[in-house]
């Protein structure tokens, strides 16, 4: 027990060590010193052929090199500009995840491991070059009798390092919201317990099964769009096996082109399958961009990659649906109601953020449809969230990601398409259905089930508080948050202050002795009393001294 934890304390400091050296091969060594990191590792000097980069670019390349943990973390934190600036949400979203293949025999350890048989018995004739390698995983390209497929394999010790990096990016949350205050209203654990959640979400390949299979239950009777079909029996925690999509990347508009495609056929079918999936079921593919369209016979579309999917409920859903019309319509008013019910306004200013939208609707205003560009409009509107400290939760944004993704997109297959009149059309029908017999019966429903539970439970629920009081077992408990600072300087006052008064004491018994005669076996009264003002003096001296040095007169 003692001998793992100090391996891992060890690996732990030797990992920090080699991101102490990264960050200052970029010029950010000044941050060990500031955020009081000396105690663990050394400070190094930065590459001069680096600083030549812009900020948002280094920091880009800073987690590219610290390997996977750190590219997800990137990946994240793009979906954040309540925390960070709109330019670096946008330099991470360029994060790279492609990274040189490991050697095929530890990928086929991992395949026999999983299926408990040599691998020629599971797959005929599998590959040993991989389609693709990202850093948690590599991709292979099989036949299942006359049928091809991918079979995506978690690589090995991956789960491992993610798990350190987790343990020490925990102990430098701790750290840093322990000595840096200004970094404590960012909520740095929440924000790492939303990243853990994440990471190893990907890191299980059955999470990535359920995406798939939920996209090809809301896509069963769309013949516009086709959803890859997940071999399960070959399926586990590690491998993922899915059908292979033979089609034309959605980028490739020359061959589109050759093969006598209507490319604003396409843009229409692309606008209506990612604008369904988010208004109407709830549950959208999170990263559309060109590279996970595929365009197949007939025009139809094809979505692979289903590692991160968007997710709303009914409520976001309706809420989404009111702030596009209110940005199709320039109204500030309702655009401030739809923040303020989503709970997104936080201890935001409200005068101002509105000040600020009225701002950014003005600069719209006189702009047809066609002209507004989604775009512009959701840069704009980050740099607003990011400024007010708005609270956008991860998914919410996501749903601005994947429609600006969308309108370029779109707008590259068919140049007239416009994408806000798409939404606002979208929108209202949502909002019609919002109003509409069905939902209000079924609200109703709701209402009166959670009325009755309430009504059959709160005479039981009485009843145990009050036995709870008549017992004397009732305990109400309360919990201080961020009053840590309040406690150590009342300690450091109530310390000073009976150091002053043994001072006090001295001295007072030092004048009393100087005034008195007689003599004891350590002396003369009066010297005694010379040598108490003495030690009194000093550490007068040293109280004083340690007021001024702690800068608190």
């Amino acid at each position: 027990m003692f001998f793992t934890k100090f391996k891992k304390n060890i690996s732990s400091i030797k990992r920090l060590n080699e991101m102490a050296k990264v960050f200052s091969k970029y010029g950010f060594g000044y941050f060990i010193k500031e955020y009081h990191l000396t105690a663990y590792v050394p400070a190094h000097s930065a590459a001069k052929d680096t600083l030549s980069d812009p900020l948002t670019v280094r920091f880009r390349k800073i987690l590219e090199e610290l390997g996977p943990t750190y590219i997800k973390l990137g990946q994240m934190l793009s979906l954040h500009p309540d925390i960070i600036p709109p330019e670096f949400c946008k330099e991470f979203e360029k994060l790279q995840d492609n990274v040189f293949p490991i050697e095929f025999e530890k990928i086929k350890d991992v395949l026999e491991k999983e299926y408990g048989k040599p691998l020629g018995e599971v797959f005929k004739d599998f590959p040993s070059t991989p389609l693709a390698s990202a850093s948690l995983a590599q991709v292979y390209k099989v036949f299942l009798g006359n049928k091809e497929a991918i079979v995506k394999v978690r690589k090995p010790g991956v789960e491992e390092i993610v798990r350190a990096d987790l343990d020490l990016l925990d102990f430098l949350v701790k750290h840093l919201e322990k000595h840096v205050k200004e970094l404590q209203a960012y909520n740095l654990s929440g924000l790492l317990e939303e990243f853990k959640a994440y990471i190893l979400n990907e890191l299980d390949f059955t999470n990535e099964n359920i995406n798939i299979e939920i996209l090809r239950k809301n896509f069963l009777h769309d013949n516009s769009v086709h959803i890859p079909l997940v071999y399960q029996k070959y399926c586990t925690d590690k491998v993922l096996v899915i059908e292979y999509i033979n089609g034309t990347k959605l980028s490739d508009i020359k061959r589109f082109k050759d093969l006598g495609m209507e490319t604003p056929k396409i843009a229409r079918t692309l606008t209506e399958c990612i604008l369904k999936q988010i208004f109407i079921d709830g549950v959208f593919h999170a990263d559309p961009h060109p590279g996970n369209i595929f365009i197949l016979a007939g025009g139809k579309i094809s979505l692979v990659d289903f590692g991160v999917l968007g997710r709303i409920d009914d409520d976001i859903r309706f809420s989404f649906a009111h702030f596009f019309i209110a940005a199709a319509t320039k109204d500030a008013e309702l655009l401030m109601k739809v923040l303020q019910n989503t709970g997104a306004m936080g201890y935001a200013d409200e005068s101002l953020v509105k000040r600020s939208f009225q701002l950014l609707l003005d600069k719209y205003f006189g702009m047809t449809l066609e002209e507004f560009n989604m775009n512009d409009f959701l840069n704009d509107f980050n740099r607003i969230v990011y400024l007010n400290k708005i609270r956008v939760l991860p998914n919410n944004f996501l749903l601005f990601k994947t429609l600006g993704i969308l309108e370029s997109e779109a707008k590259m297959l068919d140049p007239t398409l416009n994408l806000m009149l798409e939404i606002k059309r979208m929108a209202e029908r949502v909002v019609e259905d919002e109003y509409s017999i069905a939902r209000i019966a079924r609200k109703i429903g709701a209402f009166s089930a959670d009325v009755l539970y309430l009504l059959q439970n709160f005479p039981r629920d009485l009843i145990s508080i009050i036995d709870e009081i008549k017992n004397g077992r009732l305990v109400i408990g309360f919990e201080h948050r961020n009053l840590e600072g309040l406690i150590g300087m009342l300690d450091k006052a109530s310390n000073r202050l009976s150091f002053s008064m043994l001072v006090a004491a001295i001295i007072i018994g030092s004048a009393l002795l100087v005034h008195t005669s007689g003599a004891s076996f350590l002396g003369s009264h009066h010297q005694l009393g010379i040598a108490g003002f003495v030690v009194a003096g000093a550490l007068g001296l040293w109280l004083v001294g340690s007021i001024m040095r702690s800068g608190k007169l």
